[in-house]
């Protein structure tokens, strides 16, 4: 039998030291605000039980509680109907509690790549994004506090995620409420009636809706299976570059890597801001989840990189290619071009924002149970043995490694985008660009068009005003 992996094992050790400390957390807080007497008393000294109450709703998600636990302290103090408006208002006020700072945290990030990625889930999302917070809290399977992370990462409308919220979780939290209260607590027969009731109630306006609009085709399921055909395109699509795809003889193709969790759509725009400028180029699927995203190990794209381009240089005749790599493909492209022999086919890698030191965002997907399947998050960690083994290889003397950086990006910040190899690589601030805008800024294609054609002697740094003069000079 195979034994564990070292990776397994400690993400493994980690979720259960979380979760440990999430519920000593949540235990020890109650235990202080009800003592030994149980839910009942954790109003019952309160000169403003109201107010309290709220506050213990406003806070409950920073101690890791279930919602459904204050469901029971309301019925218990304020009876079952009372009990349960008070109960999903702070509902929805702890909604937006956990909503805002996600909601900052995925506005640089998140919203980029769905616009790049799934621009049919992004307009889903825009349009749709009050069904979506209802039906979550209205079937109460989904762990309230997370989704209503996700919704401030996934930017839904505040207002629509309160209102929404406080709608689709009251069936749920009145039939708790309901058996918390003296009144109701020997029969659940009743409780049940009344849920029934306030649930046909709650999802009454919005069926109504979704019947009217779905005759006008924009409604939810119409656009979730738009969502669904756009992820499933890709798979189709673009597994392989296109056949009909033609090279000049004596041209040295452009090939464009994409970064982390991306696939080859957030290289559309690129592609044709170089093939205006004259550039013959080329992508591939670099394979991951779903075979669209890319999260497949580093070091195996890399010797999938290699058979390919040897492939399409017989296939099509060409000497040497150029490579640009965004973000992880940057990692693949030196990886590639040190360690598997690339140099003696390509003489120039352009990388935009990549990771040379790590980005310490790893973290907060490494020990989720996303660390259990995806390599590459243990490869792009700070310190990690294939940093150090990139860093400790050799740049040959007919290559030129130029490294675009910028001090707004916020996954290789500043010089932590730079290759640090004295000789034969050139750091090119971009202190205008965000992590993402490297893929679509229009002014990014004339970059990239001045660095391709240059011929290169003796490398030296490029400070900021001649960055800019090269988007002139092309």
């Amino acid at each position: 039998m195979q034994r564990p992996s070292k990776r397994f094992l400690t993400v493994l050790v980690f979720e259960l030291i979380a979760l440990t400390i999430v519920f000593l957390i949540g235990f020890s807080f109650w235990q202080s605000v009800c003592g030994d007497a149980g839910m009942a008393a954790c109003l019952k000294d309160s000169s403003s039980p109201y107010w309290t109450f709220l506050f213990l709703s406003l806070v409950r998600p920073l101690f890791f509680s279930p919602v459904l636990l204050l469901a029971v302290i309301a019925g218990g103090h304020f009876g079952a109907f009372w009990g349960a408006v008070l109960t999903a208002l702070g509902s929805g006020l702890s909604a937006l509690c956990v909503y805002y700072p996600a909601h900052v945290c995925g506005k640089k990030m998140v919203r980029p790549w769905l616009l790049s990625n799934l621009p049919n889930t992004w307009k889903l999302i825009r349009t749709q994004d009050y069904k979506i917070v209802f039906i979550s809290h209205w079937i109460p399977i989904f762990p309230t506090d997370l989704v209503s992370f996700l919704f401030g990462i996934a930017d839904f409308h505040a207002r629509r995620v309160f209102l929404f919220t406080v709608l689709g979780s009251f069936p749920t939290i009145f039939l708790f409420s309901s058996l918390a209260s003296s009144g109701n607590s020997d029969s659940i027969l009743g409780p049940l009636i009344e849920v029934i009731g306030y649930g046909i109630l709650t999802s009454l306006p919005l069926l109504c809706y979704e019947f009217v609009y779905r005759k006008k085709k924009g409604s939810l399921w119409a656009r979730i299976k738009r969502v669904y055909y756009e992820i499933f395109y890709e798979v189709k699509v673009n597994n392989e570059i296109r056949r009909e795809d033609k090279f000049k003889p004596g041209t040295t193709p452009v090939i464009l890597l994409y970064g982390f969790f991306s696939s080859r759509k957030t290289l559309s725009v690129l592609e044709k801001l170089l093939v205006q400028r004259g550039f013959e180029v080329m992508s591939f699927n670099l394979g991951g989840f779903f075979d669209v995203f890319f999260t497949r190990g580093i070091r195996e794209t890399a010797e999938f990189l290699n058979q390919k381009i040897r492939r399409q240089m017989a296939r099509h005749g060409f000497e040497k290619v150029a490579i640009v790599g965004h973000s992880k493909g940057g990692l693949v492209a030196l990886w590639w071009l040190l360690r598997l022999g690339g140099y003696r086919y390509c003489d120039k890698v352009i990388t935009m924002g990549t990771p040379f030191k790590g980005s310490y965002l790893t973290y907060l997907l490494l020990f989720t149970p996303l660390g259990f399947f995806w390599k590459d998050i243990w490869q792009m960690r700070p310190g990690s043995k294939f940093l150090e083994t990139l860093h400790d290889s050799p740049v040959y003397d007919n290559v030129t490694i130029y490294n675009l950086y910028s001090i707004k990006d916020k996954v290789a910040v500043g010089k932590e985008g730079i290759f640090e190899y004295p000789g034969r690589v050139i750091p090119v601030p971009m202190h205008h660009m965000a992590h993402f805008e490297y893929l679509y800024r229009r002014s990014i294609g004339d970059v990239l068009s001045g660095l391709l054609k240059s011929v290169d002697s003796a490398p030296e740094t490029i400070n900021d005003q001649q960055s800019e003069s090269l988007e002139v000079k092309s």
